[in-house]
């Protein structure tokens, strides 16, 4: 799920536009990025947005892990979240593709 700070109708547009498939919060008065602790008022590239952050949630509504971003293209690494998701013990879905193309990679047998 993504939450996003912005008008709907904004949103809206985005999400069509690049035919995303996953579940968006929009949270224009950015309530729900206050509780998590992302809100940024003011920064030198930020006006009254939430700074990127992740968080990974088990089925008990429990933050499993929370990375919180020193700015706008700071991201946790990919082998970090899913070593993180490994440790949930969740059924694997086959990765994306790296490269144009390519075919996924299947997950190794348990």
């Amino acid at each position: 799920m993504v939450i996003v700070g912005q008008r709907a109708e904004k949103v809206a547009d985005y999400s069509r536009a690049r035919s995303l498939a996953l579940p968006i919060l929009v949270d224009p008065d950015r309530s729900v990025i206050k509780r998590y602790g992302v809100y940024h008022r003011l920064g030198l590239t930020a006006f009254n947005i939430a700074r990127p952050a992740t968080f990974i949630i088990d089925r008990a509504q429990r933050i499993r892990f929370m990375y919180i971003s020193r700015g706008q293209s700071d991201r946790p690494d990919h082998e970090t979240l899913v070593a993180e998701l490994q440790k949930l013990h969740l059924p694997q879905s086959p990765s994306p593709p790296l490269a144009a193309g390519a075919p996924p990679v299947e997950p190794s047998p348990q």
